[in-house]
């Protein structure tokens, strides 16, 4: 899991390990120990990381926390700089650099993967400042580089985690909200083809109707409305292909009361109708 880079620096002869140089752009999945800082030279394109994809503009600045899987689409001419950290000796690292609870929630993914500081933000004017003296001091090496090299990434990493462009999660209260968001889905599962409410699942649960919402939205980046459909859209689409039953008999019994909305919905989800969908 090492970082491929063009034009690369040689490493830092410190505990940490700082390397600046190119970024390979291709579509490739990234997988590496390093923290990554990158500026976007010249050109655009987007990046997918945790199920979600980011456009990249030019100038734009971004950081990718150690271990986590990624990749670029969409080139547009892209140039992208990087600076990287080495994570491998976490402990070693946090004795000189970070403290060890910063270095273990990014390790272990108890942080916020990833951030992007664009122009124009408060941070940004630094970071860019920092960015370019860091490239310099580790491109020419003068004496006690290091220092400086210390000192600015001392402040890449105060600007991510004072403006809350990177979090340290709450383990035990995330931990807390995956059992609630169970209990919420456990329900649904078992009754989502008898036309399941927000309403029905937080008095069943005694879990707020906001409180549900939120953990849709936080932990599983869809609605409850959304979950609910894609469970009864999936059923459907296994009646259409198992039985011989009438679509408006499994369009009810999926859970939808109306076959227009049915038909609109199921259409929307898969591309074809149900009829079309049943005869492929």
């Amino acid at each position: 899991m090492s970082l491929e880079l063009l034009h690369s620096t040689s490493a830092s002869n410190s505990v940490f390990r700082v390397v600046c140089g190119e970024m390979v752009l291709n579509e490739k999945h990234n997988l590496h120990n390093e923290a990554v800082f990158g500026l976007v030279r010249a050109g655009g394109l987007k990046i997918e990381i945790d199920e979600q994809t980011v456009a990249l503009s030019e100038n734009d600045i971004y950081f990718v926390a150690p271990n986590r899987k990624y990749k670029f689409k969409d080139f547009n001419n892209a140039e992208i700089e990087i600076i990287s950290l080495n994570f491998t000796n976490a402990t070693a690292v946090s004795q000189d650099y970070i403290p060890q609870s910063i270095i273990r929630a990014l390790v272990n993914g108890n942080s916020s993967s990833f951030a992007k500081v664009s122009p124009g933000e408060n941070s940004y004017s630094f970071m860019l400042g920092a960015f370019a003296d860091v490239k310099k001091a580790e491109t020419e090496k003068p004496e006690y580089f290091q220092l400086l090299v210390y000192s600015k990434m001392y402040g890449l990493f105060y600007e991510l985690f004072s403006n809350k462009y990177v979090k340290i999660l709450d383990v035990e209260m995330r931990s807390k909200k995956y059992r609630a968001l169970l209990r919420v889905t456990h329900y649904i599962d078992e009754h989502y083809c008898d036309g399941v409410s927000l309403e029905e699942v937080a008095e069943a649960t005694g879990i707020s109707r906001y409180y549900v919402s939120h953990l849709f939205k936080e932990l599983m980046d869809n609605t409850f409305v959304g979950y609910v459909n894609e469970l009864r859209l999936n059923h459907a689409a296994m009646l259409l292909v198992t039985t011989d039953s009438p679509i408006i008999e499994i369009a009810s019994k999926s859970g939808f009361n109306n076959l227009s909305n049915f038909n609109r919905a199921f259409k929307m989800y898969f591309g074809k109708t149900p009829s079309s969908y049943r005869k492929s």
